[in-house]
């Protein structure tokens, strides 16, 4: 079984990229897989800054986070767009990641990506702003992706999408995600 971390880009309480999150891990252990979903609140760590980290190291939260991720198979972010890119909360815990040289967290895992926002592109624009970042720094990021627009009436009370087409893409997404982390070496029975 694969282990998928989901990641929410956002830490509001009412964030709808945190109910899609929600909405994957929903398909993720649907699918056979086990599905972690986070709160990046929990995991305290300032704006990056070179200075600040050779003086002190990595924070406390940045350490937790790699060392939670490099117990899963996958990981999702799932990131609102804010001005055409990613969550400031997600792009300094993507960059403070990567300075983590004991877990190599953009290495031997696959990521995927997704994002909701109330408009009719559904945050596309981040997707591929986020996929440039990703693969920039040599993360292994799936084609497939999910962005639901619309997000004010996206989601029914049961947290499953209204829209068929975005339902449909993000149970591919998912499907991908599960079989690339099973592909990916780190299951001690490749062939299952």
């Amino acid at each position: 079984m694969a282990n998928i971390i989901i990641i929410p880009g956002s830490v509001r309480e009412q964030s709808v990229n945190r109910r899609l999150a929600t909405v994957i891990g929903k398909a993720v252990t649907d699918q056979g897989g086990k599905a972690t979903v986070i709160n990046l609140a929990d995991y305290p760590m300032p704006i990056y800054d070179g200075d600040a980290e050779a003086a002190n190291g990595m924070p406390e939260g940045a350490k937790a986070l790699a060392a939670l991720i490099g117990e899963h198979d996958g990981v999702v972010f799932v990131t609102p767009e804010y001005n055409a890119s990613m969550s400031p909360v997600l792009k300094n815990a993507i960059d403070w990641l990567s300075r983590d040289a004991d877990v190599k967290v953009y290495q031997n895992r696959v990521f995927a990506l997704a994002a909701c926002s109330p408009g009719a592109l559904g945050g596309i624009r981040v997707l591929s702003h986020i996929r440039d970042t990703m693969v920039s720094i040599g993360a292994d990021v799936i084609t497939p992706q999910v962005a639901v627009g619309g997000a004010g009436s996206a989601f029914a009370d049961d947290d499953t999408l209204t829209n068929e087409r975005a339902a449909g893409l993000l149970n591919g997404m998912v499907s991908t995600l599960l079989r690339r982390a099973k592909d990916n070496g780190r299951w001690p029975d490749a062939s299952r």
